[in-house]
């Protein structure tokens, strides 16, 4: 929402130029340069704080602009408090709202406390309500437990909580905070030369398919942003492999020259391809590309600060690759954003408010960004027939969002509002010359899968609402199973992270330079892993150890469904009055089949968050080897495994269901009532997620592809 529609401003005829008389002169040269919507939001804020003031909004902008002035001659014009928009919208409001004799509504005191303190006292109440809910349950119900057996029960319970908590909070938080649209300057007419920006696109060279493939991604990126005149490169490797070399891979990397070529030629130049050799990795025992994408975006920044070229190979245009300031990294398949994303992110990261203040050691980012990246939401596949999983998130998505969100009316983002910054999901939009001095020599190799976590909490993410990357959900359960145990592995690696002093790629113990929210991020991640192992845990030594098995079920789910059903009922009404009966009763079977899906494979994900926490600390402690095990997302989604590998895959699944029955008909009869249908949910787990892999035909979803927004 606009600030102005925010506030029940209203602009008064002549307002506006009055308005921007005395902003037009802020002393950082900013107000002038920005966008209309931006102009727009600061002379909201102008009338918003005259209304609480009970002064005219003249007298609001006046204020901030003597403040900006008096800033400017204390700091000097390039800081950030030199602009009038730190004190409308920033973390100057205070003394703004001193000056004006108006008060701060609870959002801005909010905003303006220390994250640190923010963070405390957020995950102090998050995990008490949470041991709250375990004592409760321990007390309702009379286990037949001994002391030690309650104990375990509170903590299963607790756990089990966490992640029903947070979402009951992620459903409410858009109703209570404020959504911003990040101020920006105007750059409509093309990025400036100060703002240089290359695309970069790191892949795989996995066949000629995938070369003809990439070459139409970067197509689509530069269609829609055209009037940008940034440059755009694949930053390729070759998959990993025993030699140096491999067959065939002389003739696939000509294939991607050609394409590059073919792209230079029809659109005037612009393309590159950037294809880098493999190294021996003795920890991992192949060649390979030098710390996978990793090792490619702090190389790849080195090189374009003026160091010497790591690639083996540069093809096509490089003459855009000069000057660049700023580097848009995404991955192969991220080709669908919001036409003009590359001009609206170096226009949100040039603006005085955005741009970073650093800490006396140079390296903490203690305000403003050094990268920002597009909000992300999922759609269905254009390339291929989705498979079911895909139909069910796709029709989940539209349900529960009623409509997609308008590009100008960004949602809601908790953790922008709240701490400032945002977890990083390693499709930014950066500063190159900042983030390669704080990021580089940095991380010690061979150590870490998951740098995204790590380079945005070191150099201070934001996300930009209204900018939106379309991405696709993965097509099978096998390839969700396996990206996901990644990412777990990749956040076990990370545990290391949470303490003061932590080692860098020189082997030198330095201080941590992350965020108290990245550290957050990171316990909560790790600590994330065990809540499939704790809800198992907490329905099965329920049915085995209470007199009222049934209840206790139900008091498991009432949590888990009660919150979720009441927000689901508007949505749903509002569905059927715009007379969207088959869409809507498909949204609603495949909110349901969702929902229940961490019940229904439960055992499989408390079986992978284990396997990923047990393997992972194996190599972290003992071997050190095969510590950046990776597999493609491209590589893995193109396998189509058939059921028996599905059945082989989650085989602990129907074991658990077998060996809980045994159990629960051994100690407590009367539970086998309440324990069967998630046993029979169990045991059938492999069937059900081979079944949602397939690729229905075309005839079976056409009310989901075509339902309107």
């Amino acid at each position: 929402m606009d600030v102005a529609a925010q506030h029940g401003v209203e602009a008064k005829p002549g307002a506006n130029d009055e308005l921007d008389a005395i902003l037009d002169r802020d002393p950082a040269g900013a107000y002038p340069r920005m966008d209309a919507r931006s102009r727009q939001d600061y002379r909201a804020c102008a009338e918003d704080w005259a209304a609480r003031a009970r002064r005219a909004p003249a007298q609001a902008a006046q204020a901030a602009l003597e403040l900006a002035i008096a800033a400017s001659q204390r700091h000097g014009r390039d800081d950030r408090r030199a602009h009038v928009g730190y004190f409308l919208l920033d973390r100057g409001v205070g003394e703004l709202a001193a000056a004006l004799g108006a008060p701060l509504d609870a959002r801005e005191r909010i905003r303006l406390a220390p994250t640190p303190r923010k963070l405390a006292l957020y995950y102090a109440a998050f995990f008490s309500v949470c041991l709250l809910y375990g004592l409760l349950s321990v007390r309702l119900f009379a286990f037949r437990l001994p002391p030690f057996g309650h104990a375990l029960m509170v903590a299963l319970a607790a756990l089990y909580l966490c992640p029903i908590l947070q979402s009951w909070i992620n459903m409410a938080m858009p109703r209570v905070l404020r959504s911003r649209r990040l101020p920006r300057l105007d750059f409509a007419a093309g990025l400036p030369a100060r703002a240089q920006t290359l695309v970069a696109v790191p892949c795989l060279l996995t066949s000629r398919e995938s070369a003809h493939k990439l070459a139409r991604a970067l197509e689509t990126l530069y269609l829609d942003n055209r009037d940008a005149g940034a440059g755009y490169a694949l930053l390729s490797d070759f998959v990993d492999a025993p030699g140096e070399h491999a067959p065939g891979e002389d003739a696939l990397l000509q294939e991607a020259c050609m394409q590059i070529s073919a792209l230079n030629e029809r659109y005037g130049g612009g393309f590159a391809l950037l294809h880098r050799p493999r190294r021996w990795n003795p920890n991992e025992g192949v060649w390979m590309g030098w710390e996978r994408k990793r090792g490619k975006i702090e190389e790849l920044n080195a090189y374009l600060l003026g160091g010497p070229s790591p690639f083996r190979l540069e093809h096509g245009d490089l003459s855009k690759l000069t000057g660049t300031k700023y580097v848009f990294v995404l991955d192969e398949d991220n080709s669908d954003l919001t036409a003009g994303a590359v001009q609206q992110l170096a226009a949100v990261l040039e603006h005085p408010l955005q741009r970073p203040a650093f800490a006396a050691d140079g390296i903490t980012v203690e305000a403003g960004y050094v990268l920002v990246q597009p909000r992300a939401t999922v759609v269905l596949s254009k390339d291929s027939r989705p498979s079911r999983l895909e139909i069910l998130v796709q029709s989940m998505i539209q349900i529960e969002t009623g409509k997609p969100h308008d590009d100008g009316l960004p949602p809601v983002d908790a953790n922008l509002e709240l701490f400032g910054q945002v977890p990083y999901v390693g499709k930014g939009f950066y500063d190159v010359a900042h983030f390669h001095r704080i990021m580089h020599g940095r991380v010690p190799e061979n150590s870490t899968l998951n740098h995204d976590v790590l380079e945005g909490g070191t150099v201070r993410a934001a996300v930009v609402g209204d900018i939106v990357l379309r991405d696709t959900f993965t097509p099978s359960f096998y390839s969700a199973v396996n990206r996901i145990h990644r990412w777990m592995r990749g956040d076990w690696q990370l545990l290391p992270w949470l303490l003061p002093h932590v080692r860098n790629a020189a082997g030198e113990r330095i201080v941590n330079a992350l965020s108290p929210f990245a550290r957050w991020q990171i316990f909560y991640n790790a600590v994330r892993m065990l809540f499939p192992s704790a809800s198992l845990l907490c329905f099965a030594l329920g049915w085995a150890s209470s007199p009222t098995p049934g209840g206790w079920t139900l008091y498991l789910l009432a949590v888990a469904w009660v919150p979720a059903l009441v927000e689901l009922a508007p949505k749903l009404l509002r569905n059927l009055r715009a007379s969207r009966l088959r869409a809507t009763a498909s949204g609603a079977w495949s909110w349901l089949c969702l929902r229940s899906a961490s019940f229904l494979f439960g055992v499989d994900q408390a079986h992978n968050s284990l396997d990923a926490a047990l393997r992972c600390s194996y190599r972290m402690l003992v071997s050190h080897r095969r510590m950046l095990e990776w597999t493609a997302s491209s590589v893995v989604s193109a396998r189509d495994p058939g059921l028996a590998q599905y059945l082989r895959m989650m085989w602990s699944s129907p074991a658990v269901a077998i060996a809980v029955t045994g159990v629960v008909a051994w100690v407590n009869p009367p539970a086998l009532s309440s324990a069967l249908p998630f046993a029979t949910m169990w045991f059938f787990a492999p069937f059900i997620a081979w079944w949602w892999s397939q690729k229905p035909d075309r005839q079976v979803y056409p009310a989901i592809q075509s339902a309107p927004p």
